[in-house]
């Protein structure tokens, strides 16, 4: 089990990925003569529809994406219905309509990429069931220099998973003004983010909470192929490895989750 920390994204509920895991090798690979894009699309039921394109990036590249593929005519289907995204800025394909996106559906994304055809598939797994916290309050003890603080109490965070899905949690200050439960921590905000596995239960740790007040524990159910992706970043600058794909002649993820989401109030 790991725990990060990460700065929000604008991706699904302002979540996950560090799109660092789709950095390639120095020299761009080919697939039957063209550059593969990148693909980047994450589906929630009840959020409008996203998919990210843009050209791979070189390793030595400052910035986070590829420069974005334009133009492009991107098709999901959900095997009844097929819809056609809007390109609303550069490399960003979106569809509004809020109730496309199911839970248990299948869903099949395609577009053309010089004269190849680019597709991916997933399943928006189920919402996480019966989540619920054997407290909603969590005291943090107070460290001080030369004394012996209190010990931690957990809360136990439990739901059930019969079928033994993967999980990921991310924990949001919501406080507009934020105390830290550190004084001497001078850095930016940053929500904290649990990689669970395939597990039904949780107790918290002292390490997960930075701020006082009141905080959201969203409790993710995710896909194996984004937990692949997580766990298969493409190596490093010493061993360079193509990153996981579930995109046919591209890279990137396609992929679908469902969310809970339990109230807590952190304290001293």
């Amino acid at each position: 089990m790991e725990i990060k920390t990460h700065k929000p994204r604008l991706l699904f509920l302002t979540l996950l990925i560090t799109i660092g895991l789709f950095a390639c090798k120095k020299e761009i690979v080919s697939t039957n003569g063209y550059e593969r894009p990148v693909v980047e699309g994450f589906l929630v039921p009840g959020k409008s529809v996203l998919v990210k394109v843009y050209y791979q990036k070189y390793l030595d590249d400052t910035i986070s994406y590829g420069f974005p593929i334009t133009g492009l005519k991107l098709n999901i289907s959900d095997g009844g219905k097929t819809i056609e995204l809007t390109e609303s800025s550069s490399g960003s394909y979106t569809y509004a309509d809020t109730n496309f996106v199911a839970p248990n559906k299948s869903y099949a994304l395609s577009f053309d990429y010089n004269n190849t055809t680019v597709s991916s598939k997933t399943t928006v797994p189920s919402k996480p069931e019966n989540f619920v916290a054997s407290d909603s309050l969590q005291q943090v003890p107070v460290f001080s220099f030369g004394s012996t603080p209190e010990t931690f109490v957990p809360v136990t965070l439990s739901w059930t998973n019969t079928s033994s899905g993967y999980y990921l949690m991310v924990i949001k200050n919501m406080e507009t003004s934020r105390t830290s439960l550190n004084p001497r921590n001078s850095s930016s905000y940053r929500d904290t983010e649990l990689t669970l596995g395939q597990v039904s239960s949780y107790q918290t740790r002292q390490m997960m909470f930075n701020y006082l007040g009141r905080h959201q524990l969203i409790l993710f159910h995710i896909n194996k192929e984004y937990v692949d992706a997580l766990n298969n970043n493409g190596g490093s600058s010493l061993n360079l490895t193509d990153p996981y794909t579930n995109v046919n002649n591209g890279l990137g993820i396609f992929t679908a989750m469902q969310a809970d989401t339990l109230q807590m109030r952190v304290y001293q």
